[in-house]
Formats: C-alpha cells, sequence, structure tokens
C-alpha cells in the first residue's frame, strides 16, 4: 500500500511544479497558495474463488473463534445429552417392550413336573472303545464338546434318522450325520462341534425307534469324544423273543412225542424182528398200521447221533426212504418188509436189522437176521 501511495506522489510532482512557475518575460513571480495533499487509500482487492472454492478471506472466521471462546460452555440437558456407549437399534419406536408374561396354574405345575427329569442326577458308565453310555430315558443326558474337537453321538446298529435333528443354537454349533459298521445293519452317529466355549443349548435327534433329547455344553479344553445310550427296554424284548422261541421248541417236542391216530387198532401189525445194532440204536418197537410204519427208539436217542433208516427195494437193492423224525419216534409214510437202521460207514458201520413177518425168501422161508445183514452187506452177496 505504501509503494503504491510513494509512486502517486512522485508522478504528481512535476505536474504540479510546472503549474506554479510563471511564463517567460513576466515579472517576478506570484506565490501561490498551498495545495493540499490528501492521501486517498485505494479499495482493496476483493478475493477471488479459485477452481470454486471461496477464499477464507470473506467469512469472519476470527470473530466467530473469538466469540465461541468467550462464551460459556451451555450443559446438555439429559433429553440432549448423546450417549456414546449404547449402539443403534433398528428397534421401531412403536414397538411394545418385552415383557413377562404370567403363567398359569396348569403351566407352573407342568414345569414343576419336568423339572426333575432335567435336573436329574445320572451316572455315566464306561464303554468300548471310550464311548460314555447313558441310560435312554432316564434323565436328560448332556454332552460336553470344545472347540476345534469333534464330540460323536452314536445310536443303536440298525437305528434309523428320520429327519434333520434340531438344535437350539445352529448358528454357534454345526452338525453333521455319519456312519459305520456293516452295510446290512449300519451304526448312525451325529457329529457335533461348537464355533467358541462357553456354550449351552440343546438338541433333538429323532429315529425310526425313539427321539433323543440331549443337552449340548461348550467348554475350553474338556470334551466327551463318544457318547452311546444303553436300552433297558431292548433287555426286555430280548427277554421275551427268547421265552416265545423256548415256548415253540416245547411245542414242537411235544408234537413229535405225539403220534398221530390209527384209524383203528384192528390193523396194527407187530410182527417185527430186529437183530443187531446196540443198545442205542435197536429199535424197542415196531408196528405199522397197514399205511405207515413207526419205529420206536431207545431213550436219549434224541441227544445222540441219529441213525439213517435204508430199506430194501423191489429190486433187492437198499434204498433211502422218507421218513420223519418226532422226538424218539420214526414215521415211515410206506410199508417195508426189510429195512435197517445204519450208523457210521466202512468195516466200522454199525446196524440193526428189521424184518417184517410177512417177508419170504425165495425158498418160502421167513428171513432171518442173517439174510437181512446180506441184502445189506455187498460182501456177502458175492460170496453167494
Amino acid at each position: 500500500m505504501k509503494a503504491f501511495m510513494t509512486s502517486t506522489l512522485l508522478i504528481a510532482a512535476p505536474m504540479l511544479i510546472a503549474q506554479s512557475a510563471p511564463p517567460a518575460g513576466q515579472g517576478k513571480a506570484q506565490t501561490p497558495p498551498p495545495v493540499e495533499v490528501k492521501r486517498v487509500p485505494s479499495p482493496a482487492p476483493k478475493p477471488t474463488a479459485k477452481d470454486g472454492v471461496p477464499s477464507p478471506e470473506q467469512y469472519p472466521f476470527t470473530k466467530l473463534i473469538g466469540a465461541l471462546e468467550d462464551a460459556p460452555n451451555p450443559k446438555p440437558s439429559p433429553s440432549t445429552e448423546l450417549k456414546l456407549d449404547a449402539p443403534p437399534s433398528d428397534v421401531p419406536k412403536d414397538w411394545p417392550a418385552a415383557k413377562d408374561v404370567p403363567l398359569p396354574e396348569t403351566a407352573k405345575e407342568a414345569l414343576n413336573a419336568s423339572q426333575p427329569w432335567m435336573t436329574e442326577k445320572q451316572a455315566p458308565a464306561p464303554g468300548k472303545d471310550g464311548r460314555v453310555l447313558y441310560t435312554f430315558g432316564a434323565g436328560l443326558p448332556t454332552v460336553v464338546c470344545a472347540p476345534l474337537r469333534v464330540c460323536v453321538l452314536e445310536l443303536e446298529a440298525g437305528e434309523k434318522v428320520t429327519g434333520e435333528p434340531h438344535i437350539g443354537d445352529s448358528v454357534r454349533w454345526t452338525i453333521a450325520p455319519a456312519t459305520s459298521g456293516r452295510t446290512d445293519q449300519p451304526t448312525s452317529m451325529i457329529v457335533i462341534k461348537p464355533k467358541q466355549a462357553g456354550l449351552d443349548t440343546n438338541l433333538l435327534v429323532t429315529t425310526d425307534r425313539r427321539a433323543y433329547y440331549i443337552r449340548l455344553i461348550s467348554k475350553p479344553e474338556e470334551y466327551l469324544a463318544r457318547i452311546a445310550f444303553s436300552y433297558p427296554d431292548d433287555g426286555a424284548a430280548q427277554w421275551k423273543v427268547h421265552l416265545a422261541r423256548q415256548e415253540q421248541r416245547q411245542k414242537e417236542n411235544a408234537d413229535a412225542v405225539r403220534v398221530e391216530p390209527v384209524e383203528t387198532i384192528d390193523n396194527l401189525y407187530f410182527d417185527y424182528r430186529v437183530t443187531g445194532g446196540d443198545d442205542y440204536m435197536r429199535p424197542t418197537r415196531v408196528v405199522d398200521d397197514g399205511k405207515k410204519t413207526f419205529i420206536q427208539m431207545p431213550t436219549g436217542t434224541a441227544v445222540r447221533e441219529a441213525p439213517v433208516l435204508v430199506v430194501v427195494g423191489p429190486e433187492g437193492k437198499p434204498e433211502v426212504v422218507n421218513y420223519r423224525v418226532k422226538g424218539d419216534l420214526y414215521i415211515v409214510d410206506r410199508l417195508f418188509e426189510r429195512g435197517a437202521l445204519l450208523l457210521g460207514v466202512g468195516k466200522k458201520q454199525r446196524r440193526a436189522e428189521i424184518v417184517r413177518g410177512t417177508y419170504r425168501t425165495s425158498k418160502g422161508n421167513k428171513a432171518s437176521g442173517k439174510d437181512v445183514y446180506r441184502d445189506f452187506n455187498p460182501d456177502e452177496q458175492k460170496k453167494d
């Protein structure tokens, strides 16, 4: 600013001197009156905006800052105070606040009735291959798991999971299916893994035999690797099956001992000769009713090796005949004149010969034990 005023005075000074000098040839110059020079400050250039950004000189920030520093700090009212520790909420303002719903008496009684099962102490038992066995139905089983560890819940062999298991906290717990064992009767398993420690939830698994309700707890380090169950009801069912089978066997034995009735006693024929054999394979009685032949064996034959019955066919050769055994009784659905009970093979073979009284040799005589022996012994037939 000073440089601008100085340059203005330097330009105006010669002009003033020229005006005050008298023209040549005139008399003594008269002294002109003094001229007053006033300093007129030039207007300050207005600040311009650069690139569309206003200059700070257009706004009195200094005065505003000073006024704010001198003014007292107002205290915020409780209604306008901002709480920085409270997270923003997405709940609408008109949403009703959560309230504890009062329970009716029946609901309270139901809770009291379920508490013993929920809190009942169920002592687990050790099982094979590191399993921990809980008794199914005795109380609420608790499975303890840990992050980065696998817990396996094993079901009964052959039991099939009918639907996807339901878990209370599906975000921080993961469950997956698995199987092991034979393909015809596999063992279904549930693999359980928590994502962090300090969790407490429950799990429901439904199968084709029962429903499992389990509590899940996650700990930092402690966990159960394998959990299985023992089933008291299955033991009772196995006893029922065993008793039913035993009763069926007794009934079959009774049917075997009972001889089918004959049409009339007049048709019974008792004239049979039995030779050879020993006391354990020689029949005690042989009789027929004209249609069937009944051979009664000595007591104890049913628990020993049973001999095989063969008869001499029409061509004079031995052949196996169809018969059934009921207890100590052989029942043959036909009549025969020569037969034998054979036990063993070769030279150590034992036989008991049976000859009906109606049998006659080629000479017309009754057959003896030697004749039957010769029919069943090829070596004797060669001697003839």
